[in-house]
């Protein structure tokens, strides 16, 4: 096969070439592949040699694929075979093989091209081809194209249509032989100048095959081929419906003219390349300009400023789509607001418009303060001169439970003033409202639901400007809070001095006017030493919540009452639980003029909830190791006792020589084994849960306990070929006990060897990520087969709990990493992915 070549130089010439040489044996199994399938492939000869060609084979290819090489081994000859296979990368490459059967040695012999590439050109061709029976084929122009002699080359159907001939009959023929004799020296002129070079235009009139009539518009292209016109392409486009449709409204245009000046509205038309042909005498009022200035000029010279603005998108959409269009817009050149109309026509758009700019500026009043009046909190009610309701806003029926319905026509008086307080002040101001004046007042209202409401009342009459009283709005604020800690603070002025509560009275700013005597027992603060000054600064200390500080500032800022608790400190340094209420206290005018609080040492109660908590903690985790043993004892205690005492029975039933009693002999010898190990697992859990609390622990180098667990596990790593990767600092020690240290570590790293993967070596890291005044933190990782976390779920770390069924265990491993670093105070975390690895994150105390 080599003909005079040796093998050596064969083999050079094969890794040289850009084509990827490679054999399969009869199985389909690489044993050969030049350095060419590292370009085409990504593969490197090493990666290939032994796989499969169908692992990189694309699914679509595959069944071909294998025909293809079945005919190959039925026949010696070489064989050509176009398929997709899958880059190193992801991409699909496009492969030509050209495979051949040596049945001397039992080889297929392939030589592969990649022609990708080429694919890519064939689809861009047909897609060119597309494109020009789009462009030239199917186009509904006349289209023709002919050479420097004249004759026809390639015509279209439109063509064949138009003159009532086949493509054969046109090709090769000059179109003078197709068109009337008064025509033919035109086209000849025009033609000569588009074969010198130029492209020219002109109209011509023709009679079709169907014996219509038609007028075309003619543009002929001249086709250059290595500096010299080759061809002329030609494109008649029929005009004959927009001629005579321009013709029709020449005809009509002074009849229309008298009309359109006698229109109201401004008038304009533009023509399809925008240009003014018409504007009506209106037109030139509201813009102020002369119409002959205008007509023929670019209507976006005039008005650059409208090109892709709203007047543009509008005029664009009703020629395109031959659409009217009704809409209103403001103009920033001519400062006006304008409402248009605008209707489509052969020629291009009709434009009618009117000046708005007047009623706009009254309506946007309008609409101001309408979305003032409605979206206010306060309530607003306007009336009649009879104070008799013509319209409220929301906020009225928000705060009198009031529909507009059942408001409208009725005075407020008889809705809202019930009780006799408030009918008694507001006869005292009535006289003022009905003599026009504005008026401000405080009063006792009622909700529809019979509820209390305090508000602050404005009534402001309203005058034509005739000067006579058309209607009064009142504004209604609801000030019901106010009122109500103003009565508060009375009422506390009588009982602040003897509460056993502290009491602490602060200006605006939060600066500390007076306190009780029950303030001074509660802190040991007495009133010099804190006047003047901010409480939280004599009181808020380490402990202090800032979450809650942050609240305290917030709501004093806003002005609002709350309550919050929060950890304070005494003056002697002592440490206590404090539940404060604070109010602000406001003026006449809304303005806050100081804040109210009341203080509780509520330490006793708050020291009763933390034990209870704990309380509850304990009984959980005691909860949980009941639940563990219950679990014990029904699933894994029961089966070994219930087969021996199946093999107990079964024993004193046959004879003690026959092979039968022999087998129920072992099968019960393993049953007490299995019992041993459950009894030494409950045994082991018992000692642990024991340890809790008491658990010895000593300052641990770190990184020597988990030397000793690898040395423990040295021989299973060397059998699997694994690699441990240990970042631990040599200098690292933890507060732990050592037995539970190693027992963690063994376990994680016994799991990580146990569950490995089988596609590859086994690599374990691990690293410290955290080493804080906190403790610290440890990860280890392996890249091993990896677990479902999400069917795993709460059972990661329960006992007797397993996630690969294809490895034997008991599923104690990882209870036993969870409660040893539960028992020395630490805990642990894992993420897993399958076929991808396992991460454990383990938190230990630092010395």
């Amino acid at each position: 096969m080599t003909g005079g070549l040796n093998p050596k130089a064969w083999e050079k010439m094969i890794q040289v070439s850009s084509d990827m040489s490679c054999a399969f044996d009869r199985g389909g199994y690489f044993i050969y592949a030049s350095d060419a399938s590292k370009r085409i492939l990504g593969y490197s000869s090493e990666e290939l040699i032994g796989r499969h060609y169908s692992e990189f084979l694309h699914p679509d290819y595959l069944q071909a694929t294998r025909e293809a090489l079945q005919s190959v081994l039925r026949n010696t000859s070489a064989n050509d075979i176009e398929n997709c296979y899958i880059h190193k990368d992801g991409s699909v490459v496009s492969v030509s093989w050209s495979a051949l059967w040596c049945e001397e040695d039992g080889t297929i012999f392939c030589i592969a091209r990649d022609v990708t590439e080429l694919k890519k050109s064939r689809l861009r061709l047909e897609e060119s081809q597309q494109l020009y029976k789009a462009l030239f084929e199917y186009n509904p122009d006349v289209l023709f194209i002919q050479n420097k002699e004249g004759l026809v080359q390639e015509v279209n159907q439109s063509f064949c249509d138009i003159f009532g001939i086949s493509r054969e009959e046109a090709m090769d023929r000059p179109t003078t032989s197709f068109l009337p004799p008064e025509m033919v020296p035109l086209c000849q002129m025009y033609l000569g100048q588009a074969l010198q070079g130029h492209m020219v235009r002109y109209d011509l009139e023709l009679c079709t095959a169907n014996g219509e009539r038609r007028l075309f518009d003619v543009s002929k292209t001249p086709i250059t081929s290595g500096g010299e016109v080759a061809y002329v392409h030609t494109i008649l486009k029929d005009i004959t419906t927009v001629v005579r449709s321009y013709e029709k409204l020449s005809r009509q245009a002074k009849k229309l003219n008298s009309i359109f000046e006698s229109i109201t509205d401004a008038f304009f038309t533009l023509d399809r390349n925008w240009n003014y042909t018409y504007t009506n005498s209106e037109f030139d009022r509201i813009l102020n300009v002369e119409r002959r200035s205008l007509e023929g000029k670019n209507i976006w010279e005039v008005f650059p400023d409208g090109v892709n603005g709203i007047f543009h998108q509008k005029y664009r959409y009703a020629m395109v789509t031959g659409k009217s269009v009704h809409f209103e817009a403001f103009s920033q050149e001519l400062q006006l607001w304008l409402e248009l109309r605008v209707y489509p026509t052969e020629e291009g758009i009709a434009v009618y418009f009117t000046d708005n700019t007047e009623q706009k500026r009254i309506q946007q009043e309008l609409e101001k303060l309408s979305l003032v009046a409605s979206n206010t909190t306060n309530g607003v009610i306007i009336t009649d001169p009879e104070r008799r309701i013509e319209w409220v806003n929301k906020s009225f029926t928000r705060l009198t439970g009031y529909s507009p319905e059942e408001a409208i026509g009725k005075r407020p008086s008889e809705l809202l003033h019930v009780h006799a307080s408030s009918i008694q002040a507001f006869e005292a101001i009535s006289q003022e409202i009905v003599k026009g004046k504005p008026v401000s007042f405080e009063i006792l209202n009622h909700r529809k639901n019979g509820e209390e409401i305090w508000f602050s009342v404005q009534v402001n009459p309203v005058y034509n400007e005739a000067g006579q009283l058309v209607r009064y709005i009142t504004i209604q604020t609801d000030i019901t809070e106010r009122v109500r800690a103003r009565q508060e603070l009375e009422m506390l002025s009588l009982v602040a001095s003897n509460t056993d509560n502290g009491v602490v009275i602060t200006d605006a700013n939060g600066l500390t006017e007076w306190v009780n005597e029950g303030f001074v027992k509660i802190t040991g603060y007495t009133l010099p030493e804190i006047r003047g000054r901010k409480p939280g600064e004599l009181l808020q200390g380490e402990g202090t919540q800032a979450d809650a500080v942050k609240k305290i500032r917030n709501n004093l800022k806003q002005g609002t009452h709350f309550s919050t608790t929060l950890i304070n400190y005494k003056k002697s340094g002592e440490r206590f639980w404090v539940s404060m209420d604070i109010t602000p206290i406001f003026d006449n005018d809304g303005a806050i003029t100081r804040f109210i609080a009341i203080q509780r040492d509520i330490t006793f109660r708050k020291e009763a909830e933390d034990s209870l908590m704990k309380m509850t903690q304990d009984l959980y985790s005691h909860n949980s190791d009941l639940q563990q043993f219950t679990y014990i004892v029904s699933h894994n205690l029961r089966a070994p006792v219930a087969n021996a005492l199946g093999l107990t029975r079964l024993l004193t039933s046959i004879g003690k020589h026959s092979g039968q009693f022999d087998q129920a002999l072992s099968n019960l010898s393993q049953s007490v084994v299995n019992l041993d190990t459950v009894l030494k697992d409950i045994n082991m859990i018992l000692s642990i849960r024991d340890s809790r609390g008491n658990l010895e622990l000593e300052p641990i180098a770190l990184k020597l306990v988990v030397q000793q667990a690898l040395s423990s596990l040295q021989e299973s790593l060397r059998q699997c070929g694994g690699t441990v990767l240990n970042a631990i600092p040599d200098d690292l020690t933890v507060r732990a006990n050592k037995a539970y240290l190693y027992s963690v570590f063994y376990n994680l790293l016994s799991n990580a060897i146990k569950y490995r993967s089988e596609k590859r070596a086994l690599v374990l890291q691990i690293r410290c990520y955290g080493d804080s005044g906190k403790g610290v933190l440890v990860s280890l990782s392996d890249n091993g087969s990896g677990f479902d976390m999400q069917k795993a779920n709460k059972n990661m770390f329960k006992l007797y709990k397993r996630f690969h069924s294809d490895k034997k265990g008991r599923g104690i491993g990882l209870y036993l990493v969870k409660t040893h670093l539960e028992a020395m105070g630490g805990h642990i975390e894992v993420n897993s992915q399958v076929g991808v690895g396992t991460k454990f994150l383990i938190y230990l105390a630092k010395v």
